[in-house]
């Protein structure tokens, strides 16, 4: 039996980084080890048949750049990252939050846009299992901001107004995967951002999407056997 390969691709929370722990003025950061992320935890849940790749970004928004940075939209990556790790069974996506920095000025309408235009390329690869059709789609709604305390290296709150949005995080997803036929799994319900840094996962955090996360692939590939 072939393993099935997943691609989780996401931002911060995929990459691991520990709340907290970041130095404004140094730029020192802490990642979580690969059994503590979110992914890692997932993939020792499934078992030895499925492969997991882990391709977080820190600061990764959906469709928009940065001013001052390159490569940080997703729409930037996702094609030369599908091809690169293909074949692939299925690609998970969990984005949204950094496109909530009021840099952006975005609405839960235009961040929705940026998953759905995401949702576009990936389907229309030929990277899927049988290198002929698109690989299978999961989206996840991201929990919503804890608080909106957070600041960046200028010492500035960059959130502020974004909590609220993120609570309707569920509603437009869960229309865009229908919409889109992909699968959808509303992370926001059952799983919560740590107190420390308002948008970061803890272990706990991680440990809980794994979890749900992997529940949520095995019942996808065991409804088609």
């Amino acid at each position: 039996m072939n393993k099935k390969s997943i691609l989780c691709f996401g931002d911060s929370n995929t990459w691991g980084f520990v709340p907290g722990a970041f130095d404004l003025n140094t730029f020192y950061m802490e990642r979580y080890p690969r059994d503590i992320r979110w992914p890692g935890v997932m993939e020792k849940a499934l078992g030895i048949n499925y492969h997991v790749i882990e391709e977080g970004l820190n600061g990764r928004t959906t469709n928009v750049e940065y001013p001052d940075i390159e490569g940080r939209s997703g729409t930037s990556y996702i094609s030369p990252c599908l091809y690169s790790h293909s074949p692939l069974d299925i690609v998970i996506i969990q984005l949204g939050i950094n496109d909530l920095k009021i840099i952006f000025d975005r609405e839960i309408e235009t961040i929705t846009n940026g998953i759905s235009e995401i949702i576009d390329m990936i389907q229309a690869t030929t990277f899927g299992p049988d290198m002929q059709s698109a690989p299978q789609i999961l989206i996840l709604s991201p929990p919503a901001l804890a608080h909106e305390g957070y600041k960046d290296v200028d010492n500035k709150l960059i959130f502020i107004g974004g909590m609220k949005k993120s609570f309707q995080f569920h509603d437009y997803y869960s229309k865009l995967a229908n919409d889109k036929e992909c699968h959808y799994y509303d992370l926001s319900s059952r799983v919560e951002y740590s107190q420390i840094d308002g948008l970061h996962l803890d272990e706990k955090g991680h440990k809980r999407s794994g979890a749900l996360i992997a529940s949520k692939i095995q019942s996808i590939f065991e409804s088609e056997t």
